[in-house]
Formats: structure tokens, C-alpha cells, sequence
């Protein structure tokens, strides 16, 4: 939280397009969760539930849906809460300014070029012919290869790589240990070793992406391995050589995407997925967590299991699986049941009604 930050309710709500339920002087000092909530901050109640259990703690506000109970504090009433809070927090978010500058420490090639209020920090290294636009930010220890542009405000955090000839687009975050442009996965066995595929290719980052920490992103063989504007992919997700991945799509961690996998636009992997090489998948389509996906998935289908399908279908087959044990006991019932009745007919002692 930023100290000393001090708004209106009636100005916060402004800010993230809600309406002022209470009292619109109060003085919102922070924002938090309603476990944790101090005098002074605002927290989000996306249920009645959470609404009345924020009533009931120190908070000073609460962020609400536009249908929400009424409660004794001040609400602000909004469409969208989730982004709302968002926003929010944005407002209270502690900003650290890069200075300005290169530091001298660092390393910078031949015929480097950058726009105004660019920022190299301690220890970069930078190759030959590397272009950097307006409020770039370099943190400390990141490599950028040969004859790599990155474009206005965007934000290349600690010790991340790019190497050679990638494309950055602007307004792009790029987290620690990220490494963009590595070669792609490529061999031929030429009967007595593994020779070696050259990856001359590039990769291109369209605007507004977000890559997370750890996270690989590799070199086509030829042309480029390219994500979309506005996509947003989580910490230790691999990304092989040739995929083309479409705009406002959400890749989560630990998701693999095998070679020239092709993928739509507002496309959601959850966590694990895993991704064939040369699949198709359209826009719109959501692969959930864990889910393998071995062949093209139709535009706006949601996937899941492995091999990944229909994932109503999966969520059946669970459900009759978590049925087995109960299945398996009652035929193992209904076999004793047989059993005995067998032995009371073969037992020539036994005699039936009809024999007198």
C-alpha cells in the first residue's frame, strides 16, 4: 500500500465507476481483505455472505455488485466488483520509479537507439543495433541480444533474457527469469546421433502482454513464434518454436504448448494444460486445468481430461468413476447372495414345499 494515500470515498468510487451508498466523505486510507481489514481501508464483498461479514469488520468500506444488501457502512455499488477492486488497488499500489538513465555498469552495444526517459539499470547488457522507445525500463541484470526492439513502456524485470532479433511490443511486463527467443526443440537423428536443427526465426510479443516469472518462449525454426496483444501468461509456462497464440488469451502456470501449435483469440488454459504439436485450437475455447489436448478444439468449446474432450462429458465419466467403489461393493453383495443360493439348490438335504 502507498503511505500517506488518503481519497474520498466519493472520489474512489468515481474512479472505479461506482455509485456511493453512506456516507461520501469518508477518508479511505488503504485497501485489503476483509480478514485482514484495518480502520481506514475498503475491502471486496462479491456475495451477501462476504457483504455481511465485511459489515461486521474494521473496514471503513466495502466494494459491492449492484444488487447487494444494504449494511451499516458505506458501500459503493458497482457492476463488476472483481474489476472494480482492480482498479482499486491500482490506486493504492506502491510505485517504484526507475531513474532515468543508463547506469554504468552497464554494457551497450553498436549503434544502440532509444526514445526519451529510458532506464538501463545495474549490470545489463545490451548487444548491437537494440532499439528501446520511450520509458523503457531495464532492470538489473537483464540481457538483450542483437538487434532487439522494444517498444514504449515497456518493462523488462531482473535477470530476464531476449535474445537475438525478437520483437517486443509496447507496454509489455516481462518477469524474472523469463526467457524469450531461446532455440526451438529441434532435432534429426541421422541414424548414429541427434543432429541438430538450426532455429533462425524470431519471436514477436504483441502490446499489452504480461509474461510471468520463469516462464520460455522459443525462436521459431523460420519465421516467428508470436503472441497476441493483450495476452496474459502466468509464471512457468513453456511455449514451443512456431506457435502463433491470438490476442487476450490467458495461458496459466505450468502450461506446455508443443510446436506450431496454432491458438485463437480469448483462449483460457488453466493450469497443467498440455497442448500436441500442429493442434488447432479456436477463439474463444477454454482448456481447463490439466487437460491434454491431442487434437483440434472447435471455436468457444470448453475441454478437459486427458485426452482432453467435451468437458461436460468429463465431468460425467468423474462422477460415474467416483461411483466404482460403491458398484463394486454391491456386486460383490449380490455375488455371496448368489453363491448361497446356489448351495441351498445343489444341498439334496433341502427340500422344497412341492415334495411333501
Amino acid at each position: 500500500m502507498t503511505e500517506g494515500v488518503l481519497i474520498p470515498l466519493r472520489e474512489l468510487a468515481r474512479r472505479i465507476n461506482g455509485t456511493v451508498e453512506g456516507d461520501p466523505e469518508t477518508v479511505i486510507s488503504g485497501i485489503s481483505s476483509i480478514e485482514d481489514a484495518a480502520p481506514g481501508t475498503i475491502v471486496l464483498a462479491e456475495s451477501n455472505r462476504l457483504v455481511r461479514l465485511a459489515s461486521v469488520s474494521k473496514a471503513a468500506a466495502i466494494i459491492v455488485g449492484l444488487k447487494a444488501e444494504s449494511v451499516g457502512k458505506p458501500v459503493v455499488h458497482v457492476e463488476n466488483p472483481r474489476l472494480a477492486f482492480a482498479l482499486a488497488l491500482g490506486l493504492f499500489a506502491r510505485r517504484e520509479r526507475a531513474k532515468p538513465g543508463i547506469d554504468p555498469s552497464s554494457r551497450v552495444g553498436e549503434r544502440f537507439t532509444c526514445g526519451d526517459e529510458v532506464s538501463v539499470g545495474f549490470g545489463c547488457r545490451l548487444g548491437d543495433d537494440v532499439r528501446l522507445g520511450q520509458g523503457v525500463v531495464l532492470h538489473p541484470m537483464v540481457y538483450v541480444g542483437d538487434r532487439v526492439e522494444i517498444e514504449a513502456y515497456s518493462e523488462i524485470f531482473p535477470q530476464a533474457s531476449i535474445m537475438s532479433d525478437c520483437i517486443i511490443g509496447a507496454r509489455v511486463r516481462i518477469h524474472s527469469g523469463v526467457v524469450i527467443g531461446a532455440d526451438g526443440f529441434g532435432y534429426v537423428f541421422d541414424g548414429a546421433s541427434h543432429v541438430k536443427v538450426p532455429q533462425i526465426g524470431n519471436v514477436v510479443i504483441g502490446d499489452d502482454v504480461e509474461i510471468g516469472a520463469n516462464t520460455t518462449i522459443d525462436r521459431a525454426k523460420t519465421g516467428s513464434t508470436r503472441i497476441g496483444s493483450g495476452t496474459k501468461i502466468d509464471n512457468l509456462v513453456q511455449i514451443a518454436h512456431n506457435v502463433k497464440i491470438g490476442r487476450n488469451c490467458v495461458i496459466v502456470a505450468l502450461t506446455g504448448i508443443s510446436g506450431s501449435v496454432r491458438i485463437g483469440d480469448g483462449v483460457t488454459f488453466g493450469g497443467q494444460a498440455g497442448v500436441k504439436d500442429h493442434v488447432i485450437i479456436g477463439d474463444g475455447a477454454v482448456v481447463t486445468a490439466r487437460g491434454g489436448v491431442i487434437g483440434d478444439v472447435a471455436p468457444g468449446a470448453k475441454v478437459s481430461g486427458f485426452p482432453a474432450w467435451k468437458h461436460s462429458e468429463e465431468m460425467r465419466s468423474q462422477a460415474q468413476v467416483r461411483k466404482l467403489p460403491a458398484l463394486l461393493r454391491r456386486i460383490e453383495y449380490l455375488e455371496e447372495q448368489v453363491k448361497r443360493l446356489q448351495g441351498v439348490d445343489s444341498d439334496p438335504s433341502v427340500k422344497s414345499e412341492d415334495d411333501g
